[in-house]
């Protein structure tokens, strides 16, 4: 049984709209309120449009600070890397500073990136919205299926990823449900089945981060229910 949670959109394009809106919407409110708008991003073709309209759209984006929820341990500009895609298609325009945008430097290695990134979140508070995709295995981020990760630190490390690259970099459970809000992005009739056992109570990473509140954007030909 769906939830009010889950918003279930027919197409990527009308989906990415309403994400867009709504992250638009809380940018607005967190400035006001707190004069600063923490985002999480995720890679992946998911979201890619929503970065494409906040590209073109209006806000305050000096008060704007971005972070990421994983990379992959691959040289700069490699097209495989998840940062590479957001700026391509929304962050090289300039429009926020780059002293505002706090990614993972994984081209350091997996164990000095991860240190890295521990030291630049660690008086960091709650974030205002993390985005989430899934993947076809029902991981999320690069927290993988039956891994254990060092829940004491912010930042983990994958060695064996079952997926290139084998090295990656990733917040924790932990420090990704410190989040006032979660928005899962689901699109892609390969994600059915993992979607199907999510719903089902399967013990998957995507269903360990819920933050303070979460909702799902999803297009509906990944149901089956």
């Amino acid at each position: 049984m769906l939830t009010d949670d889950w918003l279930i959109f027919s197409d990527i394009d009308k989906l990415s709209k309403k994400l867009a809106d709504d992250i638009l919407s809380i940018a607005e409110h967190s400035i006001k309120l707190n004069n600063k708008f923490l985002i999480v991003l995720a890679g992946g073709n998911s979201v890619e449009n929503v970065y494409k309209i906040l590209e073109n759209s209006d806000s305050d984006w000096n008060k704007w600070y971005l972070f990421i929820g994983d990379e992959r341990c691959l040289p700069l500009k490699s097209q495989y890397r998840n940062d590479q895609m957001i700026n391509n298609v929304w962050l090289n325009n300039g429009k926020i500073p780059k002293q505002n945008i706090n990614f993972i430097h994984a081209e350091l290695g997996a164990n000095q990136g991860a240190l890295n990134y521990e030291r630049k979140l660690k008086y960091i508070g709650d974030f205002d919205v993390v985005l989430l995709g899934i993947g076809e295995d029902g991981h999320t981020a690069s927290l993988f299926p039956g891994c254990l990760y060092d829940e004491s630190k912010s930042v983990v490390v994958e060695f064996n990823s079952p997926k290139f690259p084998k090295n990656r970099i990733s917040m924790s459970y932990l420090r990704l449900n410190q989040s006032k809000k979660i928005f899962k992005v689901i699109s892609g009739s390969s994600k059915k089945k993992a979607v199907q056992l999510w719903l089902e109570g399967s013990d998957l990473p995507i269903s360990k981060i819920y933050g303070h509140s979460e909702k799902v954007y999803v297009c509906k030909d990944v149901l089956t229910v």
